[in-house]
């Protein structure tokens, strides 16, 4: 009978629990849902990653490539005959007179007067 008078105390003790278990539950349903959809995460993280580490790879055999081309030396006969087109032509109005061939002239005019 002595376990009577304190019985009252059980009721929210009871209560306090299974709000509790409750709490508990919803928690856990939520980390498994957050824990499936990190694993996606995760999976499809490494599968980018793998893709990503493929295409690096690409790119660097095709660096390789161009450099070995490049410092070839075969590389500067080929460049030397493309980058050099042929130039049209200027006219003749937009050259300038030679400042040798003026000074020719002006030496052979001098000589002309000279010997006359």
């Amino acid at each position: 009978m002595d376990f009577l008078p304190f019985s009252w105390i059980l009721i929210p003790l009871a209560a306090i629990l299974a709000g509790a278990w409750s709490e508990w539950l919803k928690f856990k349903k939520e980390q498994a849902t957050l824990g499936a959809s990190a694993e996606s995460l995760e999976a499809s993280f490494a599968e980018l990653s793998k893709k990503l580490e493929a295409q690096n790879e690409s790119l660097v055999k095709r660096i390789q490539n161009l450099e070995a081309i490049v410092t070839s030396a075969d590389w500067d006969q080929v460049t030397a005959a493309e980058s050099t087109p042929a130039l049209p032509e200027p006219e003749p109005e937009i050259l300038l007179p030679d400042p040798e061939e003026e000074n020719r002239e002006e030496a052979e005019r001098i000589a002309r007067r000279i010997r006359t």
